[in-house]
């Protein structure tokens, strides 16, 4: 649906003379600038990850970039569990405790992008709908924020609850070992710095991101102030938090084409301009995802095992056995 909304009343000649005549120079400039987001991306993650183990700030780079590489293959963003059993077996800690420092990633981003919405709000003419949207999403974000913040000072309390649910033993004590391990990948937000560290860089790197959007655009001969591309890149990073069709395909256009029409982008300038952008970002992250492959000495196969995949609290006792 978001894929027919995104192509019609396009003008495709008028896209593809414009993909046709782009500068290079400026998309391989923005391409550069977008892996480099993922560098920051990797030292966020590693703040959040200091918790559950000390890394060096890049170790985990390539575990990242396999969420992403996956959520482009995968649908209903089945990425992150990747990221969260691929860097907890190899790191050996819990992979439940990994995917909550992702749950934590992924909400520190929509609070960022709520924050920066309103900022902008006070300089640029928004639709009511997109406004009333985002007030929608303070609401449901924050208080997800809340109670994982709650939830890793009260694990006990937590946990009486689901012993008040009555639940059969088996499935209990299943809960129960899942919501401790899940709850050790929340221990950033005892402390204070780390909390403050992982804000700082989410803001880097949307502005990094942002920057290699404008430098993106420019290549189109799109000329949008680097305020107008943290405000696209908000919309469209909001507009993808419900999973959708692997890599996002239609509504990252969908979104774009919206965002950058507030702005005056015609509709087949601005196709042209974020369809050839989440073409080229496709391509770099599964360039990254092959080398991170390689490197890590993984198989394409190896991504796809979710069901064979132990915690290794358990694989230990195995092992001791």
């Amino acid at each position: 649906m978001l894929i027919y909304l995104s192509v019609r009343n396009i003008n495709f000649r008028q896209s593809f003379d414009l993909i046709k005549n782009a500068n290079l120079y400026l998309i391989a400039m923005a391409l550069v600038v977008f892996v480099f987001s993922y560098v920051v991306r990797t030292i966020r993650w590693h703040f959040l990850l200091l918790p559950l183990k000390k890394l060096h700030p890049m170790r985990s780079f390539y575990f990242l970039i396999f969420g992403f590489f996956m959520n482009n293959i995968l649908p209903l963003r089945l990425g992150e569990f990747v990221r969260a059993k691929v860097a907890g077996e190899r790191f050996q800690i819990s992979r439940s405790g990994v995917f909550a420092t992702v749950v934590v990633e992924r909400l520190m981003d929509i609070i960022v992008f709520i924050i920066c919405f309103f900022l902008i709000a006070c300089f640029v003419d928004i639709p009511v709908w997109l406004k009333n949207s985002f007030l929608l999403c303070t609401v449901i974000f924050g208080s997800m924020l809340v109670v994982l913040f709650l939830m890793s000072k009260s694990n006990d309390k937590f946990l009486t609850v689901i012993n008040k649910l009555h639940l059969p033993v088996k499935i209990s004590e299943i809960l129960k070992s899942l919501f401790v391990k899940f709850a050790t990948g929340l221990k950033f937000f005892q402390n204070f710095r780390l909390v403050l560290y992982v804000f700082i860089t989410s803001l880097i790197v949307w502005f990094v991101e942002a920057y290699s959007y404008q430098l993106f655009f420019s290549a189109f001969g799109v000329q949008v102030s680097l305020m107008e591309s943290i405000f696209v890149i908000i919309v469209i990073g909001m507009g993808v938090i419900i999973p959708t069709a692997p890599g996002f395909i239609g509504a990252i256009e969908f979104m774009g084409i919206i965002a950058l029409g507030i702005f005056g982008v015609e509709k087949s300038t601005a196709f042209a301009c974020i369809a050839s952008l989440h073409f080229a970002d496709m391509m770099a992250i599964y360039l990254l995802g092959i080398i991170g492959i390689i490197k890590e000495k993984l198989s394409f196969i190896d991504l796809f095992k979710f069901a064979t995949i132990e915690d290794n609290s358990e694989v230990d006792k195995r092992n001791e056995k």
